[in-house]
């Protein structure tokens, strides 16, 4: 009896200790599986993230797995492991992770993992089972395709997001119990994906397939039967949009987005169906049709957005019905045809129901803001852009919207009493006010963000503001960007704008100012970005504070009367992409270190997408010089041919372009005018650098020396004046290969030889090489045999060459040129492929 007494404790402690030496086996086995993966996936931990993950010794007391960084546990056991947004870089490898057994979740976005998924797929048979519910790769640097492997063994999967890679494709079918697929923003263009995920998507709900380069045509989803989201937003899709597509969708859909495709038809009587759950919809941006939008639209009630824009073929009346639709929060019509009226019954949206955001800029719209809107007190944001609105609603109707963060009415013919006061006594969330181009007169209201404190952009250029600009401005604490330009604004700039703490973008060209330019800029803060206050009457010296503007992208001081000389520190503003110096007449010295650094990074800021013209002056003496840029991304092109600078001058051609991205690991300035002033010296080979370069102007100055050799690798260029200088030397023959090379002159300098008969020289007019007393060739007058540039020509006066060139190819090609200007964005990421050593699933 006392013998069985002393068994049971016995029994129990064993069965404990048996139990801790089970539970430590298995800590350490799963500590082991996650060091595995470690050692074969993370060859670099900048944040020092996994210095935790340490080898777990059951004597020495380690840690348990556990309380590593990025580890779940439930039951001692490992179920989820979390590494986002740690910057970690490596070669993945998931297969060591396949051995924890209670693992459901994997989250790795937000890291610099890169590979091929598709390697080691084969070898999976001899992995463990894969048990994964949950898998989030998003915003790495993946590429190749999804293997089908990995769908076929992972059967619990629900979850798969790859969004933000480089993919190329992806595997199917998949496996039933998937639930949310996320394969956005790569590279995809398998069009047997986009059709398999249309035609067997099983229980998916959430089907993200945006941003890719999927092509075919729309089919409808029907057998998608638990799809609520489904999004194919910019890709290349064609074709008509199918008839039936909503009245066959699930009735679960909540989300439809074929946004950015080029899908195509006339949607006038398009049949929506009941869409009972539908709340997003978003066609913009394809090339559909429509006189007005189909009543059948008027069923989708519960609709919370509708995006149309950028169609161009919608036309005709708004639609009242839109009117009824209470739960709608935005309503974006911009970028059409639609003409007549905004229909007062529109304003219901924001009187009974909850719209926040209205967008119908850049149709045809006229007359005036319904006195109805007034009452409009959920409204944030209003965009009335690009139309034809006349009268003073701004003051009469738009002053009452109590919530309006955002307005923008560019580009209209609003006229009245100035609005500023107006907005600033019933509009106090205001956050972004662009009333430019417009027919707006008066001062500039003082004291402007004491009743707007949230004011981060003021936006006013192209209208009749007059007076100076007030100090008080400098209380905007949060002002980002201010742009007065082409107004009648006299006075001096303020230090105290100067010195905003938050400001990026001061555009205060073509106005009457004066004095000198503050010797404070980017003192107080060097997030400025953009300097323009070009053609004004500015005096003195460039302010030397300018060079702290790291990262200061464009910069125009042209037309006005600084002296001196320009400060050497501007060869530190690597991010340079703009310089415009010209027709100040007294700048000299021309360093050879001057723009040495501008090869390095540049980046896009708030250049990107702006428009630009470029004007070419042909008046021959009156107004030479190749030309001048001009913003005009708020000024009319009728008001921009009447600045003196171009009225004054015959004959005017206009380039115009838009500013775009490119995508490259190094990039350089785009525009760099220095003309009109005294520079001395040669002309730096190191521009031959740049790129990007696409205007280049140092024409009417004093530059001596030959033209570089290294200019050849202007590839970009479109704009090339050197004229009115001291230039020796030939044209170097590299410079017809420049096939992007629009507008070329080295007239009026001391060039010999021949002029090059390749590429595009010979297709501009003898005027761009005249009053060079020792060039000849096909432009000129006949060389002698055997010369060769940079040699004193010997001439037959009697012998013209023909200038069969000029009329034809010259004009057409030449004054055909649009200004297409690269940026680099420092945004992209690139990673060597790895070789990976062993299989990554």
């Amino acid at each position: 009896m006392g013998t069985a007494r002393m068994a049971a404790p016995v029994a129990m402690l064993l069965l404990l200790h048996h139990l801790a030496c089970a539970v430590a086996a298995g800590t350490e086995a799963e500590a082991a599986a996650l060091l595995a993966f470690k050692i074969a996936s993370v060859t670099a931990d900048p944040g020092g993230r996994l210095v935790s993950w340490a080898e777990v010794n059951s004597t020495s007391g380690t840690s348990s797995p556990c309380k590593w960084t990025g580890v779940s546990c439930t039951d001692g056991h490992v179920h989820m492991l979390n590494l986002s947004g740690m910057s970690l870089v490596g070669c993945l490898h998931l297969d060591p992770l396949l051995a924890l057994p209670a693992l459901r979740t994997i989250l790795l976005r937000g890291n610099a993992f890169h590979g091929n998924l598709t390697n080691g797929a084969s070898q999976r048979q001899t992995s463990p089972p894969c048990m994964l519910m949950d898998v989030d790769l998003s915003s790495n640097a993946f590429n190749g395709t999804l293997p089908q492997a990995f769908l076929e063994s992972c059967s619990n999967l629900q979850l798969l997001n790859l969004s933000r890679n480089t993919l190329t494709g992806g595997g199917f079918p998949f496996p039933p119990s998937l639930q949310t697929l996320d394969m956005s923003r790569n590279k995809l263009s398998d069009a047997g994906l986009l059709n398999y995920s249309l035609a067997a998507c099983h229980g998916i709900q959430f089907l993200n397939l945006s941003a890719n380069q999927l092509m075919g045509g729309l089919l409808e989803f029907a057998r998608c039967s638990q799809v609520s989201v489904l999004d194919l937003s910019g890709n290349l899709m064609s074709g008509a949009l199918p008839g039936r597509l909503l009245v066959t969708a699930p009735t679960n859909l909540t989300h439809l987005s074929i946004a950015g495709n080029n899908i195509s038809g006339d949607i006038s009587k398009y049949e929506f169906g009941g869409c009972p759950n539908l709340r997003v919809l978003d066609w913009s941006y394809n090339r559909l049709s429509a006189m007005g939008l189909p009543p059948s639209l008027a069923n989708c009630r519960r609709l919370k957005t509708i995006d149309m824009s950028g169609n161009k073929l919608l036309s005709g009346s708004i639609p009242e019905f839109l009117g009824g639709f209470h739960a709608l929060r935005r309503l974006a019509l911009a970028r059409n045809n639609f003409t007549a009226e905004i229909p007062d019954k529109l304003s219901l949206l924001c009187r009974i129901g909850m719209l926040v955001e209205l967008d119908l800029s850049s149709n045809q719209l006229i007359g005036s803001l319904p006195a109805s809107f007034s009452s409009c007190r959920s409204l944030e944001v209003l965009d009335l852009g690009s139309n034809q609105l006349f009268g003073d609603f701004v003051v009469t109707v738009i002053s009452k919207m109590s919530s309006l963060r955002v307005l923008r009415l560019p580009f209209n013919n609003i006229n009245g009493t100035n609005p500023l006061p107006a907005l600033a006594a019933g509009c106090p969330l205001l956050e972004v006010i662009d009333l430019g181009s417009n027919l707006l007169e008066g001062e500039i209201m003082p004291d402007l963000c004491s009743s707007l404190p949230s004011l981060r952009k003021l936006l006013l250029p192209d209208n009749y503001f007059s007076g100076t600009v007030p100090l008080s401005l400098g209380n905007c604490s949060n002002l980002e960007s201010l742009d007065l330009s082409f107004n009648l604004l006299v006075g001096h700039i303020p230090s105290q704008v100067i010195l905003l703490p938050k400001l990026a973008d001061l555009v205060m060209w073509a106005n009457n100012l004066s004095g000198e330019i503050p010797d404070v800029v980017c003192s107080n803060s060097t997030r400025l970005e953009t300097l323009v206050i070009s053609y004004n009457n500015f005096t003195g010296v460039l302010p030397p504070s300018i060079t702290s503007c790291v990262n200061l992208i464009w910069l125009s001081l042209a037309g006005n009367s600084l002296t001196g000389n320009v400060p050497s520190g501007f060869g530190n503003l690597q991010k340079l992409a703009i310089l415009q110096l010209h027709k100040i007449y007294s700048l000299a010295q021309f360093q050879q270190s001057l723009l040495a650094a501008q090869t390095g990074l540049v980046t896009g800021g708030i250049l990107s997408g702006k428009q630009f013209a470029y004007l070419r002056n042909e008046a021959g003496n009156i107004c030479p010089g190749a030309g001048v840029l001009f913003e005009f991304f708020d000024i009319r092109p009728e008001r921009l041919a009447q600045f003196p600078a171009v009225h004054s001058c015959g004959s005017t051609r206009i380039y115009t372009g838009v500013i775009a991205y490119t995508f490259n690991k190094s990039g350089s300035m785009i525009v760099l005018d220095l003309s009109y002033n005294r520079f001395t010296g040669t002309i730096p080979a190191s521009l031959g650098n740049m790129t990007y370069l696409t205007v280049l102007n140092l024409g009417h100055n004093d530059l001596t020396g030959a033209i570089p050799d290294a200019f050849m690798g202007l590839r970009a260029i479109g704009v090339m004046d050197l004229s009115h200088n001291h230039l020796t030397g030939g044209i170097p023959a590299g410079l017809g290969s420049l096939s992007f090379l629009a507008d070329f002159d080295v007239s009026n300098n001391n060039l010999t030889g021949e002029i090059p008969i390749s590429g595009q020289l010979i297709t501009f007019p003898a005027s761009r090489f005249a009053n060079n007393s020792g060039l000849c060739g096909i432009l000129l007058d006949r060389c002698m045999p055997n010369t060769s540039p940079g040699l004193m020509p010997q001439y037959f006066p009697d012998q013209k060459s023909p200038l069969v060139f000029q009329a034809g190819f010259g004009e057409g090609f030449g004054f055909g040129f649009v200004i297409a200007i690269g940026l680099v964005t420092l945004l992209q990421f690139k990673y060597e492929q790895c070789s990976c050593s062993m299989p990554m699933w």
